[in-house]
């Protein structure tokens, strides 16, 4: 068999992923969950840097956004920066690696650090918020 017959009767693979991969599986179905959350959080965020314009343009210009849709889409979005930021914060013990004295810091210790941080971080916000908005 010739060069060009060889050529000839080669053919390529064309391997193609099904559009449901990521539902065969409870791992990657709640990966691509997570991955999915920050696409309606960077919504909010836009959406909150534009309240803050509006609210730097003056009193008269401004009136806060209140309706039902915009109440529950916040709540939905709080829910999902939360399995983010659960889901992120978990993962710490298997990516932080810390010594101390010599020995390995175990990864339950750093990931309990990491949500007792978390805590003391929203505390003192939540904190702030209400002493200036008095």
């Amino acid at each position: 068999m010739s060069t060009s017959e060889a050529q000839a009767t080669q053919r390529e693979y064309k391997w193609r992923m099904p559009a449901n991969w990521w539902t065969r599986s409870r791992h990657y179905f709640l990966y691509v969950v997570r991955e999915f959350t920050a696409v309606p959080l960077a919504v909010w965020l836009l959406w909150l840097l534009v309240e803050i314009k509006r609210a730097g343009d003056g009193p008269a210009r401004y009136s806060p956004h209140g309706s039902l849709a915009f109440v529950i889409f916040s709540v939905v979005v709080l829910l999902f920066a939360l399995y983010h930021s659960f889901t992120f914060l978990s993962l710490a013990g298997s990516i932080l690696h810390f010594k101390l004295f010599d020995r390995p810091v175990s990864a339950s210790v750093i990931v309990l650090s990491q949500f007792a941080a978390w805590a003391v971080a929203s505390g003192v916000i939540g904190f702030f918020l209400v002493w200036l908005g008095r």
